[in-house]
């Protein structure tokens, strides 16, 4: 169709006549003065800004004066815009729509003027944004997923009736969960919410770098570990359950203390992270309060 579509703007251009050259009628209209056949509009006809008069706008078929089947429609740069399905003179079936690019911008099935079933939505670039499905009244149902533009997961979880249901879980960009929300008839467990850093999950810690200075800011610092600072695999002295808050030591192999304090959720709220060389020296502390570092001291370097 698109094809020959392209062939009828090109001999409309020349201006040769369409509808013997194509050995098929089109623009046509029965003795009742309904619309019969394949028809074919030119900006001529709709008068739309930024096209020209022999540009075509939008193409398909009619029975007795009603649309039916697909019917394409266009950018100016003669590139489809959407297509739509057609019954009874109204949208009712596969609908898919571009970016002036060529891109896909979103495709399902439309009716009555909603989406049923399976639904896409893209980003410019060609990667999903949205999978998600729809019952037969407009609602979505069933696994819906988000995506980041860089095409990793962002969202997943179930929806029942228009309303997330059960466990919705929140990824970073780098693919590590960022959050869990527990939802019932629609509601969010506001004490049930579980927050992560990237790579981190409650009840274990990420290591931070060492400064390669003594210097207190009131800024995490941002230098590289020295050639000999290792990090080492972590390990909870304590075996009793824990839930990410209250008073908490973390161990690393050599019973060495690599951070401690008060903890809400899995984050260090007051309290210190320490890191060690190779040999087991202590390398540096970092001083939480509130959340945010308050100060951070290099060990190894001598006063001036």
């Amino acid at each position: 169709m698109l094809k020959l579509r392209m062939i009828y703007t090109l001999l409309a251009i020349l201006g040769f006549n369409i509808n013997v050259l194509a050995n098929e009628p089109v623009n046509t209209v029965d003795k009742n003065n309904m619309k019969q056949g394949h028809w074919i509009y030119t900006n001529k006809m709709k008068n739309l800004p930024n096209y020209k008069e022999e540009q075509v706008v939008e193409e398909g078929d009619y029975s007795d004066d009603m649309k039916t089947g697909k019917w394409f429609y266009y950018f100016n740069n003669d590139k489809v815009k959407h297509i739509l399905t057609y019954k009874n003179n109204r949208p009712d079936g596969f609908a898919i729509f571009y970016y002036k690019n060529g891109n896909k911008r979103e495709e399902g099935n439309w009716k009555n003027n909603k989406w049923i079933g399976d639904y896409k939505y893209y980003y410019k670039n060609g990667n999903i944004r949205n999978d998600w499905s729809y019952n037969q009244t407009g609602q979505r149902t069933g696994v819906q997923k988000y995506y980041y533009e860089n095409g990793q997961l962002m969202i997943e979880g179930s929806w029942a009736s228009g309303q997330e249901v059960g466990t919705i879980v929140e990824y970073h960009e780098d693919g590590s969960v960022k959050s869990e929300r527990i939802y019932k008839d629609g509601k969010i467990d506001a004490d049930a919410i579980k927050n992560f850093k990237p790579q981190e999950k409650a009840g274990k810690v990420t290591i931070k770098k060492a400064p390669i200075n003594n210097e207190i800011k009131d800024t995490p610092a941002t230098g590289e570990n020295p050639s000999n600072l290792v990090s080492k695999p972590i390990v909870e002295k304590a075996v009793s359950p824990w839930n990410g808050t209250g008073q908490r030591q973390f161990f690393n192999k050599k019973g060495q203390v690599i951070r401690e304090g008060y903890f809400e959720k899995g984050y260090l709220l007051n309290g210190n992270v320490y890191m060690y060389t190779a040999d087991g020296k202590k390398f540096s502390t970092t001083v939480y309060k509130l959340g945010k570092v308050l100060k951070e001291v290099n060990h190894q370097k001598k006063p001036d």
